[in-house]
């Protein structure tokens, strides 16, 4: 069980791993199409950027308006990232989370509760 625990931890580092390369690789590809540097200024030719993005996200005030309905503009962005970690579980791996024989059905359904946290967020929002 334990082996198990870390083959999917170490599966989620390399799967993290490579999208902060294909991070690093749009963010160098748009800026030789718009003829500016890419991201060379944070770490060794901007390796270190996606990290710093991410800080920096965790780190945002969290401004909430007056005249927001409180509920739906909080919930909705949960909502959101909950729903997109369950959907990962149906979805085909070389090591199977959930052995389901709907699992593309599923994953379908939980594609289209997404929609409903993107309402919540407008409709939050005012």
């Amino acid at each position: 069980m334990m082996l198990l625990i870390l083959i999917y931890l170490f599966f989620i580092l390399i799967l993290l791993l490579m999208v902060a390369f294909l991070v690093l690789l749009e963010r160098k590809v748009l800026g030789l199409v718009q003829i500016r540097k890419g991201p060379n200024i944070v770490g060794i030719y901007g390796i270190v950027q996606t990290v710093v993005d991410g800080v920096k996200l965790i780190l945002k005030n969290l401004m909430v308006l007056v005249n927001v309905r409180k509920f739906f503009f909080l919930l909705a962005p949960i909502l959101s990232f909950i729903l997109s970690l369950i959907n990962w579980f149906f979805i085909p791996t070389p090591f199977i989370l959930v052995n389901s024989e709907y699992g593309i059905l599923i994953t379908l359904v939980i594609s289209s509760l997404l929609v409903y946290s993107t309402l919540w967020a407008g409709w939050g929002s005012n």
